[in-house]
């Protein structure tokens, strides 16, 4: 059987009073002509600075914009100081036209402490009290912590009932801590970059797979039951973080995500329930490299389906069931059907292996084609059923070949040093 991946029916994020699938970028270019390529691509959100100039240009690019409040929505500390620069903030920008959501402060869970967590153990030979005593620490901040940012919340709301507030966490928090927190924000996500060779993926998950992301999706679901998720997800390599000299020629190309890793990750993501996906890390490549170019044929094609993306599931009519054949175990599967006018949109993703599927349940659409999307591949519906093709990747099929606006082969299978360089420019 295809997995349960913890998908709901919030409604999705209103922007301009439209009903949205965000696609954003934290990466803000601040050149009109690069905005606009965003936007051309299917991105809807970009991050702004408290800045005039910077959302009138987004405005101009046909973007949106979110700010990021900083520390001023924290009341757990200089509250009185705090709020009034919060309240500036807010009566400044609330009625500006790009405006579509609030940001607090990055990994505010995450930041109270964690990043230096183990290493405030590691090689201490300490007592079992010493070791309490630093628990104890972290266990009377976090509440107090997420107390100040629900009073700031609190305090935003009162001023600017209309735009929605968005809090995004790093993966590894206990789901207790998270829904302390999660009550701060309308919109919660979780940033996860499992493209990172040969060590544990940026997660602490049993799964250090690509898959993670749904898995993350997931928790965050678990963590705010009836608020929307955006996941975060990689438009960076790990050297750029991990070496001190990060000229091209020391960066290893297996690194960085390939288009069907992207493309893996984001359809992950929405499988599991995500109402956006937004990008991290562009900053540190060019706007004009292989890779990134992409990153934008994943967002393209999300874009395109964006329609279908804010109907309703109808995945309890179908059945998926993966042929195990020599494997020892059937992969997992995560999977979508909505329909939008005539027009039906199915999406089977094979997480773990891969095998091929048998889906059945189709007599809705006996004799119909369905395209699938990128490829060249197609399937007739018969006596109810087609059997998806072998690939560890998102089967995207739908009824109409209007919806096709990107091709696997514009993208590398592989990245290497040479023509398939990623930081190389088109």
């Amino acid at each position: 059987k295809c997995s349960e991946p913890k998908t709901n029916e919030i409604k999705p994020v209103f922007m301009n009073g439209e009903p949205r699938f965000i696609i954003g970028s934290y990466h803000n270019p601040k050149d009109l002509n690069e905005l606009k390529i965003l936007a051309e691509n299917g991105f809807n959100l970009v991050r702004c600075a408290p800045d005039s100039n910077d959302l009138d240009m987004a405005k101009e690019a046909g973007l949106n914009a979110w700010i990021n409040t900083g520390n001023r929505i924290d009341f757990s500390k200089d509250k009185n100081k705090h709020k009034e620069k919060l309240i500036e903030l807010v009566e400044k920008f609330k009625d500006h036209p790009a405006l579509a959501v609030w940001e607090v402060p990055d990994e505010a869970l995450w930041s109270l402490g964690y990043p230096k967590f183990e290493f405030m153990f590691y090689g201490k030979n300490w007592s079992v009290e010493q070791q309490d005593s630093i628990l104890k620490v972290l266990d009377e901040a976090i509440p107090e912590k997420a107390k100040g940012f629900v009073k700031g919340y609190e305090q935003l709301k009162k001023i600017d009932s209309i735009h929605p507030v968005w809090m995004n966490f790093a993966p590894r928090n206990t789901l207790d801590q998270l829904r302390l927190f999660a009550k701060a924000a309308d919109i919660i996500g979780c940033d996860i970059y499992p493209g990172k060779k040969g060590v544990d993926g940026h997660n602490d998950l049993y799964n250090y797979r690509m898959s993670s992301v749904g898995g993350y999706t997931d928790i965050m679901q678990s963590a705010a039951p009836n608020k929307p998720v955006w996941m975060v997800l990689q438009g960076f390599s790990w050297d750029f973080l991990r070496l001190k000299d990060t000229r091209p020629e020391n960066l290893d190309p297996e690194e960085f995500p390939t288009y069907k890793h992207s493309r893996f990750m984001a359809w992950d993501a929405i499988l599991h329930g995500a109402k956006g996906i937004l990008y991290w890390g562009s900053y540190m490549v060019s706007p004009r490299s292989l890779f990134w170019n992409s990153i934008l044929g994943v967002t393209k094609e999300i874009a395109a389906l964006e329609p279908f993306l804010l109907e309703k599931e109808l995945k309890n009519k179908i059945t998926v069931e993966p042929i195990q054949f020599t494997s020892s175990v059937k992969t997992r599967v995560a999977s979508t059907l909505r329909k939008h006018n005539d027009d039906y949109l199915l999406v089977v993703l094979q997480e773990d292996l891969s095998q091929a599927l048998n889906v059945s349940g189709l007599d809705f659409l006996e004799g119909k084609t369905l395209y699938e999307l990128t490829t060249d591949r197609s399937y007739v519906v018969k006596d109810g059923k087609i059997r998806v093709w072998f690939g560890k990747e998102p089967h995207v099929l739908c009824t109409s070949k209007k919806y096709d606006v990107v091709h696997e082969s514009e993208f590398p299978l592989t990245w290497d040093n040479e023509d398939n360089f990623p930081l190389n420019e088109k």
